[in-house]
């Protein structure tokens, strides 16, 4: 049950409402995590966040930036939106899977000005429940952006990048929010970084805490009380990352949404780990 009272969120049934809608478009998040022959549903279209996101290589400043405003109006025109679409999008249904991938979208499209796109609150699992699905096929299913010369954003007001995040991470006015696994914040790699730790003085919140036990967004009193006990600040600059800036895209809308003042480090820790010094 959707209890987080939210514009940007929707429950699975909103599916069936707007399913002969021509003006909706389902992007199914989950992208290069998804097997062949998986289920997913019969109208989404797959997006990887690489897809949607400047490339590089992995630990370099590039990962994880967003692309031109451009690029987003190319893969817009591919995808079908248009000003008037509306678009829904899912993920793998946390806590146990997924990355918060879906929040990724939201971020980067509301960059562009687009606000017109909710997230389906619970994930896949609901989605399926709907037995509205189809068998994944990569080259049907998948985005193809082959044809976009990818350019970096020139104005993201609410990015942070290595230099910027260095010259903070000891003010007063700053709090640095992790929110990769707990057990990462503690020391452990995962996903190759070249350091072990995290960024001094920042703050562990595991981007699936903000999620119950079936995958639905936790109440926004539930997230307001978890956020005071963790000592935010709403007078203070909140700065999220995680490892390459998709976990932290989560966390960083729903925290906007509660009225937070935040900032993005999209490059995240796979970048800050090779160049600042971690706990």
């Amino acid at each position: 049950m959707t209890n987080f009272d939210f514009k940007k969120l929707v429950d699975a049934d909103y599916l069936l409402k707007t399913r002969d809608n021509e003006n909706v478009v389902v992007i199914d998040a989950r992208g290069g995590m998804l097997e062949e022959g998986s289920l997913m549903y019969d109208k989404a279209t797959v997006v990887d966040w690489t897809d949607i996101s400047l490339l590089g290589e992995f630990g370099g400043e590039e990962l994880g930036k967003l692309l031109s405003k451009d690029n987003y109006q190319e893969i817009f025109n591919i995808l079908g939106i248009k000003e008037n679409t509306e678009v829904l999008v899912y993920g793998f249904t946390m806590p146990n899977q997924g990355f918060g991938d879906e929040a990724r979208v939201v971020y980067t499209f509301n960059y562009v000005g687009f606000d017109n796109v909710k997230i389906i609150d619970g994930g896949f699992d609901k989605v399926e429940q709907l037995g509205l699905n189809k068998n994944y096929n990569p080259e049907n299913d998948r985005i193809n952006v082959s044809s976009v010369v990818r350019e970096e954003a020139q104005d993201n007001k609410k990015a942070i990048f290595t230099d910027e995040l260095l010259s903070l991470v000891n003010s007063a006015d700053v709090q640095i929010i992790d929110t990769r696994l707990e057990a990462e914040y503690n020391g452990r790699v995962i996903y190759g970084e070249n350091k072990a730790g995290h960024i001094p003085g920042s703050i562990s919140v595991p981007f699936n805490s903000l999620v119950d036990e079936d995958g639905f967004i936790k109440s926004r009193e539930a997230l307001e009380e978890y956020f005071v006990s963790k000592g935010f600040d709403k007078n203070k600059l909140q700065i999220t990352y995680c490892t390459t800036g998709v976990r932290a895209s989560y966390v960083a809308v729903i925290l906007e949404e509660l009225g937070y003042k935040v900032r993005n480090y999209e490059p995240s820790f796979a970048r800050y780990a090779n160049v600042g010094e971690v706990v």
